[in-house]
């Protein structure tokens, strides 16, 4: 701190003492007691003091006690005989040295004309017998001609011989305070680098009320907005410098006083005088001090601590042990104080955090793991998905003491799909593991089945799907399992729109939208109903709160992605897509990826982007993808692609593929998932007319069988691939032949020109 911003506020102080030391030079001796909170400027007034002395010729000498010397035996009388000439001088505990009167005498060896000035800084920590030698000579500074000053911080209950000290008669009291608001200005102008006046003025109110007044604050706050140059904000930045001179102030204070600023971080929002004294650990009368000395250094306003950048610093000053211990303590006050779970269990996180990165193990309570569980299910309807999975990592790291609340798995796949979309990836198969153990009719069973939906590992859900109860989310798995996985519905078929929008309505109503919906949306749109998948794509984005995960934002790009593409929006399409793709990784997106892909893909090849296209379509995808309803629409996004580029023949394997799943499915042809026109101009090009397509007079067995001859396969490898005898393949090869009028398997590559269809076999190739 520099001299001339140091000594703002503090002209009067400095003025009392040099009035003491015109009286030392006529050789009257006195003593005062320069008392501050820290940071309010009582060594700057002590320099300014020794500086004023040594120009008018007096003697100084000056002691700084330190908290790390307390117990030293005559620590600071040494400091202060240091160097100097006559009997006494020694600082060692015994002989002549270790008296009470040898500073008195040491000093009056010194004495002569010049009068002497004796200044001990931070005379709180002085040790026992240095405090006896002080007191020994304030009883005799009347005619020595010398003047005594010391400078520390009030205390709440001194060591008996200090106490005696400040309380002379003879020591004056000199109490510094805080800056006021017009102080503060003046501070602003004097510091180096000083600002104008008016620019001190318009800043000054926001400073005063961001430090209360707090010089050592004031100071720091000074060199943060500094650091900020050349452009420097117009309000008070909490930088490093800032929070230094917070934790330095701390560090000055009382043990308790320290204690109870920490409290007032950790428990934040919540404290209250009640439980900042069970925090404690003391009766609320021995608080009220303890807050009185925060307020007097002016970390604190209206019993809480003056702002987030001082609660940060002070937690930034606690070691990873104090802030586990402190955080637990939090925790258990709030919860034996019927405070909500969410406030529990976000210091329940902290101290399992702190714990963490010091190594430290502890016990911990049986109700924490509970308490965790029921604070996640709170934020989830909040839309706090983030800190409901950060509540559930922790519930799951903790022991549970026999107390861990059914269905944790479920919600925290669901929260860190929410949150962290390829988090969750890791929990699969416990999940899997999870549901095959639960009954259909579990509430669990079905927040665990759209996980597994979402990432293609439909088996055990289709297993119990088909034993579930009549119940809306049992029949909202089925619907979402027969959208998107329709081989293995209970029925089989698609779901009719009305069925679609039942159960979009039961979402909307809940605010929690699960992982089926985008595909129900889209199912809307392929079923012709477009109008009705916007209004009801704008209704679900409305549900959305506004601080809207990561995952929600992705999915509400795909299918606006999906949608916008379909009506001929490419471009408002393409734009959507990217952003949904950028939201989540590949394997975030699981299957749903064929979702923003085929949109992505069909709007760059409207938009004759074809390198884009070819790019999204490297994109890996699961295999599972082509047992889905996005799968298809993947293939015809690809095949469209394809067609495009000139590469018919691979462009209509794709579309016979699509073709073979609808026929497998047992499901039509509709508007959205039309095969059969780009598979016609695929036949066009490649010199067949679109009546003479071959396979079209195939039955779906004897199409799945070509498909597979013409692919290289042999008919063992056939009947493994289709669970037949290997009879049973040779008898629908014969047909085969005779309905395609074909001699060999030669003849069955060129007149099919595709791949297999199998489901297994639809993987994507190279573009």
């Amino acid at each position: 701190m520099g001299t001339g911003e140091g000594l703002i506020g503090r002209q009067e102080p400095l003025r009392l003492l040099e009035g003491l030391l015109a009286d030392a030079r006529q050789g009257r001796g006195s003593a005062a007691a320069l008392t501050g909170s820290p940071g309010t400027g009582k060594s700057a007034v002590l320099r300014a003091l020794a500086a004023s002395a040594a120009g008018a010729g007096a003697t100084v000498l000056g002691a700084c006690a330190t908290e790390a010397e307390s117990d030293l035996p005559l620590g600071v009388v040494g400091q202060l005989l240091s160097g100097a000439a006559g009997p006494g001088t020694a600082s060692g505990g015994s002989g002549a040295g270790a008296r009470p009167e040898a500073l008195y005498e040491a000093l009056r060896a010194l004495g002569g004309r010049r009068p002497l000035v004796v200044t001990v800084d931070d005379v709180h920590h002085t040790d026992e017998q240095s405090a006896r030698c002080l007191l020994y000579l304030c009883g005799r500074l009347a005619a020595t001609g010398v003047l005594l000053v010391l400078a520390g911080r009030p205390q709440t209950a001194p060591s008996l011989p200090l106490a005696e000290v400040l309380g002379h008669p003879r020591c004056v009291p000199l109490p510094l305070r805080t800056l006021s608001e017009d102080e503060a200005a003046d501070f602003l102008r004097a510091a180096p680098a000083a600002m104008d006046a008016a620019t001190a003025r318009r800043l000054a109110p926001d400073w005063h009320r961001f430090t209360g007044g707090n010089p050592r604050l004031l100071h720091g706050l000074l060199a943060d907005h500094r650091d900020c140059g050349p452009v420097r904000p117009a309000r008070p930045i909490a930088g490093t410098a800032f929070r230094r001179a917070v934790a330095d102030c701390l560090r000055g204070a009382e043990d308790p006083v320290r204690s109870a600023a920490q409290a007032l971080a950790v428990l934040a929002d919540q404290v209250t005088l009640t439980l900042l004294a069970r925090f404690l650990g003391v009766p609320e009368r021995a608080v009220v001090p303890r807050l009185a000395a925060l307020e007097a250094t002016g970390l604190l306003d209206a019993g809480r601590l003056r702002h987030r950048g001082v609660s940060a610093a002070v937690l930034e000053s606690l070691t990873a042990e104090e802030s586990a211990r402190l955080h637990a303590r939090a925790a258990g006050v709030l919860h034996d104080h019927g405070a909500e779970p969410s406030a529990v269990a976000a210091h329940l996180v902290a101290a399992e955090a702190a714990r963490t990165t010091d190594g430290a193990t502890a016990d911990t309570p049986v109700w924490a793991v509970p308490v965790l569980a029921e604070a996640a299910r709170h934020a989830m309807p909040a839309g706090q998905a983030r800190r409901a999975a950060e509540f559930l990592r922790t519930a799951h790291r903790l022991p549970d003491g026999g107390q861990r609340p059914d269905g944790m798995l479920a919600t925290l796949a669901r929260a860190e799909w929410e949150s962290d979309p390829a988090s969750v990836i890791r929990h699969l198969s416990a999940l899997e593991r999870d549901l095959a153990a639960r009954a259909p009719d579990d509430p669990w069973w079905t927040e665990g089945a759209a996980q597994l939906l979402w990432h293609g590992r439909y088996e055990t859900v289709a297993r119990g799907a088909a034993d579930a109860g009549d119940g809306p989310r049992a029949r909202e798995v089925r619907t979402a399992l027969g959208h998107l996985y329709p081989g293995a519905g209970r029925d089989g078929t698609a779901p009719e729109p009305d069925a679609v929008e039942r159960v979009l309505v039961s979402v909307v109503h809940a605010l929690a939208p699960p992982p089926s919906v985008p595909a129900l949306l889209v199912a809307l749109s392929y079923a012709g109903e477009t109008e009705r998948a916007a209004r009801w794509r704008e209704l679900t984005d409305g549900a959305e709160p506004a601080e809207a995960t990561v995952a929600r934002q992705a999915v509400a790009a795909a299918v606006a992605a999906v949608l916008h593409v379909r009506t001929g929006s490419h471009g408002t399409g393409a734009a959507h897509a990217a952003r949904a793709l950028a939201l989540m990784t590949p394997a975030a997106w699981g299957v749903a990826v064929g979702m923003p892909l085929a949109a992505g893909v069909r709007a760059a090849t409207a938009l004759r982007a074809h390198d884009e296209a070819a790019r999204l379509l490297r994109v890996p995808v699961p295999d599972a993808l082509f047992r889905t309803r996005p799968g298809l629409h993947y293939l015809l996004a690809r095949g469209g692609h394809l067609l495009a580029a000139g590469r018919a023949r691979s462009a209509l394997a794709d579309f016979h593929a699509c073709r073979d799943l609808l026929a497998e499915w047992g499901e039509r042809t509709r508007g959205g998932l039309d095969w059969r026109t780009p598979a016609d101009e695929a036949l066009r090009r490649l010199g067949h007319t679109p009546d003479g397509d071959p396979v079209a007079v195939l039955t779906r067995a004897e199409r799945r069988v070509a498909m597979l001859a013409a692919a290289g396969c042999t008919n063992r490898a056939i009947a493994a691939r289709l669970y037949v005898t290997t009879s049973t393949v040779e008898q629908h090869l014969t047909h085969v032949y005779r309905k395609l009028r074909v001699r060999s398997r030669g003849d069955l590559v060129r007149l099919v020109g595709t791949r297999p269809a199998g489901p297994g076999d639809l993987r994507p190739e190279p573009v």
